[in-house]
């Protein structure tokens, strides 16, 4: 395939809802242990652990001691469809869609982070992440009824992300970073090669759902982008937050092929209609984000944290795929995503000196416009978050962290037609539950 457009904020795949994509569109949110028990609130103005790096560099200067912090998230999703009336093309009839409803198509998944940071003087500090700021994974039974618009989606990314943060006055830290991307991405989806044979009159393979075939396109690539903090102390209890993670710009290289039913009459039918592998060349664009925050010592024991996010979901207007050596894998699907909003709160209670709890709640919305532009592959829904964690001193060099959440979505219904009048109708019901632990290790 040559152009592999997908004009998506990162190709397609997530949202959610998927697997993977916990934030809104296939954004993961999880880059935190201690974030997530307070349900990310005020990540870019809290600033307890190496994991600012990634949420606001400028945190770095508040880090007493070089740290290296490894946490990992277990992450299980449910996502059980419902049919209502899912059917035919109106040029077949009609009629209903066979199969069964896919079982659940959420894959449990761990995603883990790693950061290190340290000061290289009292103004001057550095630190290094590694993880995964995005992806998606759904995986349905090759059986079920939406099989023609989707099976398999799975996007995976990799972030190497170092970063400097520089003390400017008492008040004032800057912090920049790069991030040094890699994306992998695979598609997968049902040829009905019966329908094929009922378009090209070739009757003796002419069973619409009597031939499945199947499509794969795989496809990778290495960018990159910066971030951008700002931290601000207003007072000795009170300081405010400014975030940015740039748009990041992927040139995709892979192939889409073609697995066609062992029939002669079929075989020899999408022969003559071009059905043929090819090559991918193209563009993603993963979308940028800000988030203003703010973190507040309420007393010696309790912290408050609030903060209101934004990504630029609306870079995802259609997914478009072409290509010069395969006309068959040419398709192009309108998407007009929306910009969201995430906002969160959160509590801190340093409970003695070994024990520290955390709680937070927060609504996420969801960037897909209506029902009408929700997919198999990313069915997503407004969320909403409700986590807590503890942190354990367990010696002055080593701190234990654990993080439960559980995200209640909105059963998120859709009515989704593929370019061919394949109408995939019906209702979700999807949840997610997050496990996390972390280890942090200070070097005194």
């Amino acid at each position: 395939m040559k152009h592999l457009t997908f004009k998506l904020s990162t190709v397609i795949i997530s949202s959610t809802f998927c697997s993977l994509s916990l934030g809104s569109g296939f954004a993961i949110q999880e880059q935190s242990v201690t974030g997530l028990g307070r349900a990310f609130a005020g990540s870019a103005a809290v600033a307890d652990d190496a994991s600012t790096i990634f949420f606001n560099p400028a945190g770095l200067t508040q880090l007493r001691h070089t740290e290296l912090a490894a946490g990992i998230h277990y992450i299980s999703p449910q996502s059980d469809f419902t049919d209502d009336n899912s059917r035919l093309p109106a040029a077949l009839g009609a009629g209903a869609l066979t199969g069964g409803d896919g079982d659940d198509a959420g894959e449990d998944a761990i995603v883990p982070n790693l950061y290190y940071a340290q000061a290289l003087n009292d103004k001057v500090f550095m630190g290094l992440g590694i993880n995964a700021p995005y992806g998606l994974v759904t995986d349905y039974n090759d059986s079920w009824q939406g099989r023609y618009h989707a099976l398999r989606s799975d996007l995976k990314t990799i972030n190497i992300n170092p970063t400097l943060a520089f003390k400017a006055n008492d008040k004032l830290s800057l912090g920049f970073g790069i991030s040094l991307q890699y994306i992998d991405l695979e598609l997968s989806q049902a040829v009905d090669f019966g329908a094929v044979c009922a378009a090209a009159a070739v009757g003796a393979c002419a069973i619409p759902q009597g031939f499945d075939g199947k499509v794969k396109i795989t496809a990778d690539d290495w960018s990159w982008g910066y971030n951008l903090g700002l931290l601000y102390q207003v007072t000795d209890a009170t300081r405010l937050g400014l975030s940015y993670r740039s748009k990041i710009s992927h040139h995709l290289k892979g192939d889409g092929k073609f697995r066609i039913p062992n029939n002669a009459a079929v075989q020899g039918t999408a022969t003559a209609t071009g059905f043929a592998d090819g090559n991918i060349d193209g563009k993603v664009t993963l979308p940028e984000s800000a988030s203003l925050a703010v973190h507040h010592q309420l007393n010696n024991k309790v912290s408050l944290a609030a903060d209101i996010s934004w990504t630029g979901w609306s870079r995802f207007e259609d997914l478009t795929i072409n290509s010069d050596d395969s006309v068959r894998l040419n398709s192009s699907k309108e998407e007009d995503w929306e910009n969201t909003l995430r906002y969160a709160l959160g509590i801190d209670y340093q409970h003695n000196d070994k024990w520290a709890f955390r709680s937070g709640i927060a609504y996420d919305e969801s960037p897909l416009p209506g029902v009408s532009r929700r997919t198999p592959r990313i069915p997503g829904n407004d969320r909403l978050w409700l986590s807590f964690g503890t942190s354990y001193q367990a010696s002055p060099n080593l701190i234990l962290d654990a993080g439960y959440t559980h995200l209640f979505i909105k059963d998120p219904k859709i009515n989704d037609s593929t370019s061919s009048g394949y109408v995939l109708s019906g209702e979700y019901e999807a949840s997610v539950d997050i496990l996390s632990l972390q280890a942090r290790w200070l070097f005194l």
